[in-house]
């Protein structure tokens, strides 16, 4: 009875969106909270370290889709075990890095529509008061 190996690279791609997505989700949890005052407090110099707490998880999830790849090659080839895990972590990552293009379009289509011009008009004259 031989064993069939199991792909490490299938449960890197895996731990690789997993820790993508805790540190998107942990981002958002700190620019919501910590980080409006932090900002408030330092002048703004602490968006350095908010921005890059933002392209971490974009790295980590790319990472994660080359090792998730490479995985399922040396499956297919090998014949061992971790085919499910490696297309779980393809999963994960493919929605984590959908998920930073689609937010990134939209920010540029509102920014080239202008429609953040009107959000702020509303919003100024009410703060004023």
């Amino acid at each position: 009875m031989t064993l069939l190996p199991k792909s490490k690279l299938a449960t890197i791609s895996l731990i690789l969106g997993l820790v993508g997505w805790a540190i998107y989700l942990l981002q958002w949890c700190f620019d919501l909270t910590v980080g409006i005052l932090l900002a408030a407090i330092t002048a703004g110099t602490s968006t350095v370290c908010a921005t890059i707490l933002d392209v971490v998880p974009f790295m980590l999830w790319l990472a994660g889709i080359v090792t998730g790849h490479t995985a399922l090659n040396q499956i297919k080839k090998s014949g061992g075990l971790g085919r499910s895990r490696a297309i779980w972590g393809l999963v994960v990552n493919y929605f984590g890095l959908l998920l930073i293009v689609f937010l990134t379009i939209g920010f540029i289509l509102i920014l080239a529509t202008g429609i953040g011009a009107g959000i702020f008009e509303k919003i100024l004259p009410l703060m004023h008061k």
